[in-house]
């Protein structure tokens, strides 16, 4: 005989403990009642017979179950498992959004908390890199001062080869003579005066040439116009 539409069937692994046991229909839907919480009284109507008859198929169904008692029936672990299924559908709508609601804000803590692992992660890399390259860089020693001087037909131009090239650039202004830079391709570190390559008159200056930039520093800022005895051109390594 089918089961009544009002009654429910379990989870598979409820019928199948049902089916396993040998249970008649009115015998599983008796056992069914029990685990949706109706009370003998409240099931007859459903099964359409009296309350007593209800009693009597549920003890049947509980000595082939192999329980003697309602709660041994209820304590199996497929019947405790739909009780819990059936308990979270009949829960009230605030019940069910504040458990959604927990169950989001632990969701967002994690993905929190693994962001901020990954930021302090990457922090930690850059930071490291950031060391590796500091110590790794090349450390270039340059000339303080002028080595001397070279004797020209405008007078004593100071000698700042292997000076930086601003440092140079200062020292020969200060001197009174108009740097200018010629870009050079060298080993030797950027920004380092080469030689000093040609000393003349300020009639043929290129101040399009007082300028330089490199790896590192620039040399700028010259004006051709004023008091000078001489430009001196600079080869430059960059």
């Amino acid at each position: 005989m089918p089961d009544h539409p009002s009654i429910s069937r379990g989870p598979s692994s409820f019928e199948d403990l049902l089916q396993n046991a040998g249970l008649s229909e009115r015998e599983a839907d008796a056992v069914r009642t029990v685990a949706m919480g109706l009370t003998a009284a409240e099931a007859a109507p459903l099964m359409g017979v009296e309350a007593s008859t209800v009693g009597s198929y549920r003890q049947r169904a509980y000595q082939k179950l192999g329980v003697s008692t309602k709660a041994e029936f209820l304590s199996m672990p497929s019947c405790a498992q739909w009780q819990k299924a059936l308990v979270q559908e009949d829960a009230p709508p605030d019940e069910i959004s504040k458990t959604a609601s927990e169950t989001s804000r632990s969701s967002e803590s994690s993905y929190l908390s693994l962001f901020l692992k990954c930021l302090l992660a990457s922090v930690a890399i850059v930071s490291v890199i950031v060391v590796i390259s500091l110590i790794s860089r090349p450390q270039y020693a340059y000339v303080d001062s002028p080595n001397g001087s070279i004797t020209s037909d405008f007078g004593d131009v100071p000698d700042v080869t292997g000076m930086r090239a601003d440092s140079a650039a200062s020292a020969l202004a200060s001197a009174g003579y108009f740097p200018e830079f010629l870009p050079r391709t060298s080993s030797e570190a950027p920004g380092t005066v080469l030689r000093v390559s040609k000393i003349g008159d300020m009639k043929d200056a290129d101040e399009n040439r007082s300028a330089i930039a490199w790896d590192g520093g620039s040399a700028s800022g010259y004006n051709v116009h004023g008091d000078w005895k001489a430009y001196v051109l600079i080869d430059v390594a960059v």
